[in-house]
């Protein structure tokens, strides 16, 4: 009886004392009379045979009356509630924290979501502003190919008739017209990561920096995650894009920007990748590498005889070496391919002079920079030869 008593003790998930109506404190005379009143309300003589829950009931109230009125089995079962009630606070803070981290993750997980279809939109918009840059150069090339073929043929009409005699008045002379520069040619793209330090560079700010280089037309940031090599997570970055009025001022930011890192670091050392749109100098700009070749005999006959004409008019050399022919002056074609040649853009002459004197300053500059590094090495090097 005892073993059962323990038993019902410790595996009950009944609570003895609200079954009795009694709190924990209660005496063993309390819990008497507590069972009585209650098993009045319960007897088989009164509720019944066939009452089945109330005979239940009855017998857990004679269970419950056994269990507190033994004091061993008493403290067994005192023990056993109250770690069973320590075991649902317990869970029910679980639940609360649970809860809290569910919540907190399900907002982050939103966040995310959001900050994912922002930078999507940022890269939709970023390349619907490229092509349109590139679809608006592929027409600007277009009507300068346009423009080229027409002037093409007006140069083989005059070129024709000077053959034959006819003389070409200076009214009927072809001056090349001033045309812009293919938006690609006069944009270049760099980056800069996004990070407190850089917070006050906003377009204005880079506007203000690269003009200086050339006036600006157009300006285009977005933001973009990019995986730097040797760092484990994206960086964030800010890429630019600007198109400036004239070639000449892209080719002087890609030409100067490093310089200008050098000499102002807390500047412009925040800037990184500042190369042209198209990955590469366009072909139109005049290499540095190439220099004026030695005038061969034939030029130098060529250039006499040019002293030599009373009419000023230039003349070149016939394709059978027999003689020489004048043509007509076409300063401003000089270079224009013929109606059977595939035309790209060319700079114009003011663009290109711009482009040679700073290719040329930058040579010269190189050029003292390697002296002063020679006479500097010279000295050094004279105590160990003696």
């Amino acid at each position: 009886m005892a073993d059962d008593l323990k038993s019902q003790a410790l595996s009950s998930s009944q609570d003895f004392y609200a079954l009795l109506s009694v709190p924990p404190s209660a005496s063993e005379n309390d819990i008497r009379r507590a069972w009585r009143k209650q098993a009045l309300k319960y007897h088989p003589d009164k509720v019944g045979p066939n009452n089945t829950s109330a005979l239940e009931k009855f017998h857990l109230l004679q269970i419950a009356q056994d269990v507190l009125c033994d004091p061993i089995v008493r403290e067994l079962y005192d023990n056993a509630r109250r770690a069973k009630e320590e075991k649902e606070a317990r869970d029910a803070a679980y639940e609360g924290r649970r809860k809290a981290m569910k919540e907190d993750l399900e907002r982050r997980e939103s966040g995310a979501l959001k900050r994912k279809r922002e930078e999507m939109q940022a890269e939709e918009d970023f390349e619907r502003e490229l092509r349109r840059i590139a679809e608006d150069g592929k027409r600007r090339r277009k009507e300068r190919e346009e423009q080229l073929r027409r002037e093409a043929v007006e140069i083989e009409e005059n070129e024709s008739r000077q053959q034959r005699g006819e003389m070409v008045s200076d009214k009927e002379q072809i001056t090349q017209n001033k045309t812009e520069s293919n938006e690609v040619d006069r944009s270049i793209t760099l980056r800069f990561k996004k990070e407190d330090s850089n917070s006050q560079l906003d377009k204005e700010q880079i506007v203000s920096l690269f003009e200086r280089f050339g006036p600006i037309e157009e300006i285009v940031l977005r933001e973009k995650k990019i995986k730097v090599k040797g760092e484990k997570h994206r960086q964030e970055y800010i890429t630019a894009i600007i198109v400036y009025k004239s070639i000449v001022g892209a080719h002087a930011a890609i030409s100067e920007i490093s310089k200008r890192q050098k000499d102002d670091p807390e500047t412009w050392s925040c800037f990184e990748c500042v190369d042209w749109v198209g990955g590469k100098e366009p072909d139109c700009i005049p290499k540095t590498h190439q220099v004026q070749q030695t005038d061969t005999p034939v030029k130098s006959a060529s250039r006499q005889k040019i002293f030599n004409n009373p009419t000023g008019s230039p003349i070149t050399p016939q394709a059978n070496g027999n003689g020489l022919r004048k043509v007509p002056s076409f300063a401003s074609f000089k270079g224009t391919p013929t109606s059977n040649t595939k035309y790209s853009y060319t700079p114009t002459n003011d663009e290109i002079m711009m482009i040679r004197l700073r290719n040329a300053e930058k040579r010269r500059l190189e050029e003292n920079i390697r002296k002063e590094e020679e006479e500097a090495i010279s000295p050094t090097q004279s105590p160990e030869l003696a």
